[in-house]
C-alpha cells in the first residue's frame, strides 16, 4: 500500500511580512488587498513582528504568481520618497534598492516573487522603513487515477476498492533579521474523503491517505473527492471516478391477502398455510444474474432453484410442505462479482418463511337461521392436502358430500339444506358427520386421532318459522 506524508509547510501561498523600523513616533503600513490571506511574523532573536501575505495559486494554473506590495506613509510632510529593497539570502540582508520613486503620496512594487521586502519613506520630517514578507502557496492533493481519471484497475476487486492520495503543504521560508537564519513558516494540512454516493462509508476518512474499502463498496458508479485545508484556511481537491464491478443482492417478500384475495402485501410475520404461494421482489444493486435459492421442492415439476437476469423480474414459489424456510437469493454483477442475501456473515437478519403445520378443529352446533352468526357447520383447518366430509341424517341417510378438488383447503361450510344447495332446508336435529383428511405434513385426519374424533353428530337447530316439512 502506497502510503504518502503531509509535508510541514502550507499550500503554496504568497506571503508578506511587514517589519516596521521608524524615527520617532510614526504609523504606516505595508499592505496587499490581492492576497488571500495575511498575518504577523515572529524572529526567535531579532525584534520585531513583521507581516507577512500569501497568495494562492488558483486550481489547475499553468503560469507564474507574482504578488504586489503597497506602501503608505505614516504621516509627515507630503512629497515622499520610497525606495524597494529585497531581502538577499547571501548576503542576509536587504539589497540595493530594485525601485524608486518621489513625490507620491503612496508606493506600489508589482511582480513580485515570494520573499521578503522592506521599503524606506523618506520626506524633510521622516525617515522610516517597512518590511514584509511574500509568499506564493501552491498546495499539492493528488488522487491516483489513470490518464482518463478513473481508478486504477489493480486498485479494486471484488472485495475491495482502494483508495490513494496525496497532500502537501507548501513550505515557506524566511529569516531571522538579525541571525540570518533561516526558518519555516508553520503550515500544515488536514484531509477527508468524501463521495457523491450517500451509500459509501469511508473508513477513517480524515486520518488514512490511503482508505480501503471492504465494506459498503459501491454498487454504483461513483466519484470520490480527496480535499484538503491547510494553516491558512485555504483549500484543493481532487477526485477520481470509479466504474463499479460490484452488486448487493436484496429482495422483499410479498404474500397474499387473506383477508383480500388477489391482494399482495408485507406480511411481517412471514407465515400462512400450504401450499403458501411467496412473490419474491427482487431489491438488488447492479446485478446481472440472480440465482433464487427456495430451498423446497414438493413437486417434481417445481424445481427449488431458478435463474433470472432482469432485476425488474418478481419471481413466485410455492411453499407445499410444513416447516420452516430460508430463501436465500445470490446476486452476479456483469464483471463477475457476487453477494449473498442473507449474509450470514454479516450477521444479516435471517429470512425466514413459515408454513404453518396441518390442523383440522370441527364444531358442533351450527343454526342456519340467516342472522349471520353460526349460519354454517365448517371445520377449522388450515394446511389440508386432501379433504372430504360426509354428513349423515338420523337415519343413517346422505344428506351432504363435500371433496376438495384442489391442493389447498377452501370448503366454505354445510348450510343445512340437502347437498347444501340452499333450496331444500332439512329438519333441526342430530346429524352425523364422517371427516377424512390429510395434511400436507402427512398428518392424516380419520377417525381418533390425538384425543380428537373426526367423525361425530353436530346439531343444527333452527327457529319454529324457519322449518320446512
Amino acid at each position: 500500500m502506497k502510503q504518502f506524508h503531509i509535508c510541514a509547510g502550507s499550500p503554496c501561498l504568497i506571503i508578506l511580512s511587514i517589519f516596521m523600523l521608524f524615527i520617532g513616533s510614526v504609523s504606516g503600513q505595508i499592505s496587499s488587498p490581492e492576497s488571500d490571506f495575511s498575518d504577523t511574523i515572529n524572529y526567535p532573536v531579532f525584534t520585531g513582528t513583521d507581516l507577512y501575505f500569501i497568495f494562492n495559486t488558483p486550481e489547475d494554473f499553468s503560469g507564474k504568481i507574482y504578488g504586489t506590495l503597497t506602501a503608505e506613509p505614516p504621516g509627515g510632510t507630503p512629497g515622499w520618497d520610497f525606495e524597494w529593497s529585497r531581502y538577499d539570502t547571501i548576503i542576509h540582508d536587504f539589497s540595493v534598492p530594485f525601485f524608486t520613486e518621489s513625490g507620491v503620496s503612496e508606493s506600489v512594487v508589482n511582480n513580485l516573487d515570494p520573499g521578503g521586502y522592506s521599503c524606506r519613506i523618506r520626506s524633510t520630517d521622516l525617515d522610516t522603513v517597512f518590511r514584509a514578507w511574500l509568499f506564493v502557496n501552491n498546495p499539492k492533493v493528488e488522487v491516483e487515477k489513470n490518464e482518463e481519471g478513473k481508478i486504477k484497475l489493480y486498485k479494486y476487486t471484488c472485495d475491495y476498492l482502494q483508495l490513494d492520495g496525496m497532500v502537501e503543504a507548501g513550505v515557506h521560508k524566511y529569516y531571522d533579521l538579525l541571525t540570518g537564519e533561516e526558518l519555516v513558516l508553520n503550515n500544515g494540512m488536514r484531509f477527508i474523503w468524501t463521495s457523491d454516493n450517500p451509500d459509501v462509508t469511508i473508513p477513517a476518512p480524515s486520518f488514512w491517505l490511503s482508505p480501503r474499502l471492504g465494506t459498503d463498496l459501491p454498487t454504483k458508479d461513483s466519484w470520490f473527492i480527496l480535499t484538503a485545508v491547510d494553516s491558512f484556511g485555504l483549500s484543493r481537491d481532487d477526485s477520481v471516478f470509479y466504474e463499479t464491478v460490484h452488486t448487493k443482492a436484496g429482495f422483499t417478500l410479498l404474500f397474499e391477502d387473506e383477508e383480500n384475495p388477489g391482494e399482495w402485501v408485507e406480511n411481517s410475520e412471514r407465515k400462512g398455510e400450504a401450499p403458501l404461494e411467496v412473490r419474491f421482489i427482487n431489491t438488488s444493486e447492479n446485478g446481472s444474474e440472480f440465482h433464487w435459492i427456495y430451498t423446497d421442492s414438493a413437486t417434481a415439476d417445481m424445481p427449488d432453484e431458478q435463474i433470472t437476469y432482469d432485476m425488474e423480474d418478481t419471481v413466485t414459489f410455492i411453499y407445499y410442505i410444513p416447516r420452516f424456510y430460508y430463501p436465500r437469493l445470490i446476486s452476479y454483477s456483469s464483471a463477475g462479482c457476487v453477494d449473498s442475501f442473507p449474509d450470514p456473515i454479516q450477521e444479516e437478519e435471517i429470512i425466514t418463511i413459515e408454513v404453518e403445520p396441518s390442523k383440522l378443529e370441527v364444531m358442533n352446533v351450527f343454526t342456519p337461521n340467516g342472522d349471520g352468526s353460526n349460519d354454517y357447520f365448517f371445520v377449522s383447518a388450515k394446511s389440508l392436502r386432501q379433504f372430504k366430509i360426509t354428513i349423515y341424517s338420523r337415519w343413517g341417510n346422505k344428506v351432504y358430500q363435500y371433496v376438495q378438488s384442489e391442493d389447498k383447503f377452501d370448503w366454505q361450510g354445510w348450510d343445512g339444506t340437502m347437498d347444501g344447495k340452499g333450496k331444500s332446508k332439512l329438519d333441526p336435529g342430530i346429524y352425523y358427520y364422517v371427516i377424512e383428511a390429510l395434511g400436507w405434513d402427512a398428518e392424516k385426519y380419520r377417525g381418533e386421532m390425538n384425543g380428537v374424533l373426526y367423525r361425530g353428530f353436530v346439531y343444527l337447530i333452527r327457529d319454529k318459522n324457519d322449518s320446512e316439512f
